[in-house]
Protein backbone atom coordinates (compact mmCIF):
# COMPACT_ATOMS: atom_id res chain seq x y z
CA UNK A 1 0.00 0.00 0.00
CA UNK A 2 1.18 3.05 -1.29
CA UNK A 3 0.63 6.59 0.82
CA UNK A 4 -0.71 8.07 -2.42
CA UNK A 5 -2.04 4.98 -3.54
CA UNK A 6 -3.86 4.12 -0.21
CA UNK A 7 -5.75 7.74 -0.28
CA UNK A 8 -7.52 6.96 -2.96
CA UNK A 9 -8.86 3.25 -2.71
CA UNK A 10 -11.14 1.53 0.15
CA UNK A 11 -9.00 -1.20 1.76
CA UNK A 12 -10.23 -4.27 3.60
CA UNK A 13 -8.43 -5.67 6.79
CA UNK A 14 -8.39 -9.46 7.27
CA UNK A 15 -7.87 -9.90 10.99
CA UNK A 16 -3.98 -9.69 11.81
CA UNK A 17 -3.65 -6.22 10.28
CA UNK A 18 -6.35 -4.94 12.37
CA UNK A 19 -5.19 -7.02 15.56
CA UNK A 20 -1.31 -5.89 15.17
CA UNK A 21 -1.90 -2.53 13.83
CA UNK A 22 -4.43 -1.99 17.16
CA UNK A 23 -1.85 -3.86 19.65
CA UNK A 24 0.81 -1.26 18.38
CA UNK A 25 -1.19 2.14 18.80
CA UNK A 26 -1.50 2.38 14.84
CA UNK A 27 -4.80 0.90 13.44
CA UNK A 28 -6.42 4.95 13.28
CA UNK A 29 -3.72 6.17 11.31
CA UNK A 30 -3.58 3.13 9.20
CA UNK A 31 -7.25 3.37 8.64
CA UNK A 32 -6.94 7.32 7.88
CA UNK A 33 -4.76 6.58 4.93
CA UNK A 34 -7.68 4.70 3.50
CA UNK A 35 -10.32 6.29 1.28
CA UNK A 36 -12.95 3.94 3.14
CA UNK A 37 -11.38 1.17 5.63
CA UNK A 38 -13.97 -2.24 6.27
CA UNK A 39 -14.34 -4.95 7.65
CA UNK A 40 -16.57 -7.95 6.86
CA UNK A 41 -19.41 -9.18 9.41
CA UNK A 42 -16.93 -12.58 10.14
CA UNK A 43 -13.78 -10.53 10.75
CA UNK A 44 -15.49 -8.49 13.44
CA UNK A 45 -16.96 -11.46 15.12
CA UNK A 46 -13.22 -13.54 15.23
CA UNK A 47 -11.59 -10.63 16.39
CA UNK A 48 -14.01 -8.44 18.54
CA UNK A 49 -16.15 -11.68 20.04
CA UNK A 50 -13.27 -14.02 20.78
CA UNK A 51 -11.37 -10.85 21.59
CA UNK A 52 -12.92 -10.58 24.30
CA UNK A 53 -13.50 -13.90 25.58
CA UNK A 54 -9.86 -14.18 25.60
CA UNK A 55 -9.37 -10.27 26.90
CA UNK A 56 -7.51 -9.54 23.69
CA UNK A 57 -6.30 -6.04 24.30
CA UNK A 58 -7.59 -4.83 21.15
CA UNK A 59 -10.67 -5.01 21.59
CA UNK A 60 -11.28 -1.81 22.89
CA UNK A 61 -9.40 -0.09 20.02
CA UNK A 62 -11.62 -1.45 17.65
CA UNK A 63 -14.61 -0.68 18.84
CA UNK A 64 -14.06 2.78 19.11
CA UNK A 65 -12.58 3.09 15.48
CA UNK A 66 -15.78 1.25 14.70
CA UNK A 67 -18.14 3.60 16.89
CA UNK A 68 -16.34 6.64 15.41
CA UNK A 69 -17.36 5.72 11.83
CA UNK A 70 -13.22 5.01 10.93
CA UNK A 71 -13.61 1.49 10.22
CA UNK A 72 -17.06 -0.30 8.71
CA UNK A 73 -18.65 -3.79 9.30
CA UNK A 74 -20.27 -4.04 5.50
CA UNK A 75 -22.04 -7.02 4.99
CA UNK A 76 -20.50 -9.97 1.85
CA UNK A 77 -23.04 -10.78 -0.31
CA UNK A 78 -23.48 -14.60 -1.62
CA UNK A 79 -21.83 -14.51 -4.63
CA UNK A 80 -20.10 -16.96 -7.42
CA UNK A 81 -16.64 -16.08 -6.07
CA UNK A 82 -18.04 -17.07 -2.67
CA UNK A 83 -19.54 -20.37 -3.42
CA UNK A 84 -15.73 -21.46 -5.28
CA UNK A 85 -13.87 -20.21 -2.20
CA UNK A 86 -16.27 -22.63 -0.02
CA UNK A 87 -14.48 -25.43 -0.89
CA UNK A 88 -10.52 -23.94 -0.42
CA UNK A 89 -10.63 -25.46 2.72
CA UNK A 90 -7.50 -23.58 3.46
CA UNK A 91 -8.99 -20.70 3.95
CA UNK A 92 -11.59 -19.92 6.97
CA UNK A 93 -14.99 -18.12 7.15
CA UNK A 94 -13.25 -15.31 7.50
CA UNK A 95 -10.17 -14.96 5.32
CA UNK A 96 -13.05 -16.05 2.36
CA UNK A 97 -14.92 -13.14 3.38
CA UNK A 98 -12.40 -10.85 3.34
CA UNK A 99 -11.59 -12.01 -0.35
CA UNK A 100 -14.69 -11.59 -1.64
CA UNK A 101 -15.30 -7.99 0.12
CA UNK A 102 -12.30 -6.71 -1.37
CA UNK A 103 -13.30 -7.94 -4.70
CA UNK A 104 -16.94 -6.62 -4.81
CA UNK A 105 -15.88 -3.35 -3.39
CA UNK A 106 -13.12 -2.89 -5.54
CA UNK A 107 -10.81 -3.01 -2.88
CA UNK A 108 -7.23 -3.38 -1.57
CA UNK A 109 -6.51 -6.27 0.82
CA UNK A 110 -4.57 -5.85 3.63
CA UNK A 111 -4.29 -9.54 5.06
CA UNK A 112 -0.78 -11.34 6.41
CA UNK A 113 -1.95 -14.68 5.50
CA UNK A 114 0.70 -16.00 2.80
CA UNK A 115 -2.30 -18.27 1.92
CA UNK A 116 -5.20 -15.35 1.85
CA UNK A 117 -2.41 -13.29 -0.74
CA UNK A 118 -2.18 -15.71 -2.93
CA UNK A 119 -5.65 -16.30 -3.24
CA UNK A 120 -6.17 -12.23 -3.50
CA UNK A 121 -3.29 -12.36 -6.36
CA UNK A 122 -4.70 -15.00 -8.37
CA UNK A 123 -7.95 -13.38 -8.76
CA UNK A 124 -6.07 -9.67 -8.78
CA UNK A 125 -7.07 -8.20 -6.07
CA UNK A 126 -4.18 -5.95 -4.79
CA UNK A 127 -2.82 -6.99 -1.46
CA UNK A 128 -1.10 -5.04 1.04
CA UNK A 129 -0.48 -6.13 5.26
CA UNK A 130 0.70 -5.02 8.45
CA UNK A 131 4.42 -4.16 7.11
CA UNK A 132 2.75 -2.12 4.20
CA UNK A 133 0.22 -0.13 6.50
CA UNK A 134 3.29 0.41 8.96
CA UNK A 135 5.39 1.57 5.55
CA UNK A 136 2.34 3.97 4.35
CA UNK A 137 2.48 5.39 8.11
CA UNK A 138 6.14 6.23 7.78
CA UNK A 139 6.41 7.97 3.74
CA UNK A 140 3.33 9.77 4.95
CA UNK A 141 5.11 11.37 8.15
CA UNK A 142 2.67 9.78 10.43
CA UNK A 143 5.05 7.91 12.33
CA UNK A 144 8.44 8.25 12.57
CA UNK A 145 11.15 5.68 11.95
CA UNK A 146 12.51 5.02 15.36
CA UNK A 147 8.91 4.97 16.34
CA UNK A 148 7.95 2.48 13.58
CA UNK A 149 10.64 0.02 14.81
CA UNK A 150 10.16 0.27 18.01
CA UNK A 151 6.17 -0.91 16.49
CA UNK A 152 7.80 -3.84 14.42
CA UNK A 153 9.52 -5.01 17.82
CA UNK A 154 6.27 -5.20 19.59
CA UNK A 155 3.92 -6.35 16.86
CA UNK A 156 6.75 -9.17 17.41
CA UNK A 157 6.52 -9.69 20.73
CA UNK A 158 2.91 -9.12 20.92
CA UNK A 159 3.13 -12.59 18.66
CA UNK A 160 2.57 -11.10 14.81
CA UNK A 161 4.65 -13.49 12.88
CA UNK A 162 7.40 -12.91 10.14
CA UNK A 163 9.74 -14.91 9.12
CA UNK A 164 13.31 -14.16 10.66
CA UNK A 165 14.22 -13.08 6.54
CA UNK A 166 11.11 -10.94 6.71
CA UNK A 167 12.00 -9.17 9.94
CA UNK A 168 15.43 -8.47 8.85
CA UNK A 169 14.28 -7.10 5.97
CA UNK A 170 11.84 -4.95 7.52
CA UNK A 171 13.97 -3.70 9.60
CA UNK A 172 17.07 -2.72 6.94
CA UNK A 173 14.41 -0.63 5.07
CA UNK A 174 13.51 1.10 8.09
CA UNK A 175 16.82 2.08 9.13
CA UNK A 176 17.53 2.75 5.74
CA UNK A 177 14.75 5.26 5.41
CA UNK A 178 16.09 6.67 9.04
CA UNK A 179 19.49 7.11 7.53
CA UNK A 180 18.61 8.68 4.16
CA UNK A 181 16.36 11.51 6.70
CA UNK A 182 19.19 12.05 8.85
CA UNK A 183 21.54 12.78 5.61
CA UNK A 184 19.06 15.44 4.13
Amino acid sequence: MTPRAARREAAVFDSSPLIFLARVGLLREAAALCLASLISESVREEVLDIGREIGAPETAVIDELLAAGGLTVSSVPETALSRRLESNRGLSRADRDSLVLATERHARLLADDLAVRRVARHLGIPTGGTLSCLFSLVEEGKVGTDDALGCLDRMVDAGWYCSAKLYRTARQALEGVANHLDRQ
